[in-house]
């Protein structure tokens, strides 16, 4: 038996010597790697015979770019003799033979393929661009909603786009890629601004009883206004946001939109903007600009686009309350048309300084426009002394049309 000191330094010298050994194997597997992603990338390199990866790759470059397919045909069959389950090499001997005219056997290769993917993941996306290249197009419906449903990111959203493509009109392509896949289909159709695409999978989403998101609506919504299609957007908003009033969120409890026809408010670069509780009202908020003196703004960072009804006069209240408000133009509100031709309505504009006070405006809405624009104004002044500065504060906003104020003032009458 060795003496424990021996012992000990024999267990020490073992011990480095497979720490040298594994460093070793790690830098060959490193050295390895590194060749694989070369070999990958660099076309004039020869792939090693074992590297799947850069065999594949380097075959499709001689398909495509060089029109080689005597040696694109013979790397793949190399690639798949050392691993006959890489589906990518059958996908691209599929295109090749399929490009030689043997359509015969392309359409084996890609069931082949099909097969070895059944339950997986990968691959499917390169699997369904392979069947629209060799017109399987029977293959389409299962691969492309599979993709949708259960890949997201760039794979999901080319999915979509092939889809789309392939079956124009909403029916067919809902009934090919299923109803699980409504909500996808329609954020795509909104993205796109495909007006009428977007609408049928918003009504089969009601029809069907599906669960959908406010986000989701919001964003139909807001797409459905800047296409123009304001009465279409005005009653999803109606039946799902704000069925009771006209304008939304006059007492500032939820936070702005800044969408749809919620509140809107741009950057706040030379201003302070706060929501403060209204100690007089507990179910109503304030909302407080500190304008900071450093620029002549013109502020129309404020505003909410509002549904109405043409031809009728409409009339904005606001309460406001200013401090040490400079120069001599300062905030006011303001009734406009949106994307109609309709005059411009202001009120009076704040004083200086002075405590709350209502502050009144009216329009009347010309027939053709479907929607007006209320909006908490400042225009550049042409003083000197044209930097903003002060204080203003803005609550309990409410629009309504001039005849029902009429009947309610009427009904109070003695």
């Amino acid at each position: 038996m060795l003496p424990f000191g021996l012992h000990k330094g024999a267990l020490t010298a073992a011990g480095l010597a497979l720490l040298a050994l594994c460093a070793l194997w790690q830098m060959m597997f490193s050295y390895q790697e590194q060749q694989n992603f070369l070999e990958k990338f660099e076309k004039n390199t020869v792939p090693h015979p074992r590297n799947v990866i850069a065999l594949t790759y380097a075959a499709k470059q001689k398909h495509m770019l060089e029109a080689d397919l005597l040696t694109a045909q013979a790397m793949l069959r190399q690639a798949l003799t050392v691993n006959p389950s890489f589906v990518p090499a059958w996908l691209s001997l599929a295109e090749l033979k399929n490009d030689q005219g043997d359509k015969e056997k392309a359409s084996a290769l890609l069931d082949h393929a099909d097969r070895l993917t059944q339950g997986l993941k990968r691959w499917r996306w390169e699997k369904a661009l392979t069947a629209y290249q060799l017109g399987r197009n029977e293959l389409l419906p299962a691969e492309l909603s599979y993709i949708i449903a259960e890949i997201g990111g760039k794979p999901r959203t080319d999915a979509l786009q092939l889809a789309f493509s392939i079956w124009p009109p909403p029916e067919e392509l809902l009934a090919n890629t299923g109803n699980g896949n409504l909500s996808h289909l329609l954020a795509y159709a909104v993205g796109k601004n495909m007006v009428q695409h977007a609408l049928f999978f918003w009504d089969e989403i009601q029809a069907s009883g599906r669960e959908w998101q406010n986000k989701e609506a919001l964003a139909l919504i807001d797409m459905l206004i800047r296409q123009g299609e304001l009465q279409a957007g005005a009653q999803i908003w109606k039946t799902h946001f704000n069925p009771d009033h006209l304008l939304y969120n006059g007492k500032f409890t939820t936070p702005f939109l800044n969408q749809a026809f919620g509140w809107r408010t741009g950057k706040k670069q030379n201003f302070d903007l706060l929501i403060q509780k209204n100690p007089e009202q507990p179910l109503s908020n304030t909302v407080h600009y500190r304008f900071k003196g450093w620029d002549n703004i013109n502020f129309t960072h404020l505003y909410q686009i509002v549904p109405v009804q043409g031809g009728k006069e409409y009339i904005l209240r606001a309460e406001m309350k200013s401090q040490r408000v400079t120069t001599n133009q300062r905030p006011y509100l303001e009734l406009s048309g949106y994307k109609c031709k309709a005059p411009v309505a202001a009120s009076e504009m704040v004083e200086s300084t002075q405590e709350w006070k209502a502050h009144l405006v009216s329009l009347a809405v010309p027939e053709e426009c479907a929607a007006i624009v209320v909006r908490l104004r400042r225009k550049e002044s042409n003083h000197i002394d044209n930097k903003l500065a002060g204080q203003i504060w803005l609550k309990n906003v409410d629009l309504a049309p001039v005849d029902s104020i009429r009947q309610l003032k009427n009904a109070a009458a003695p």
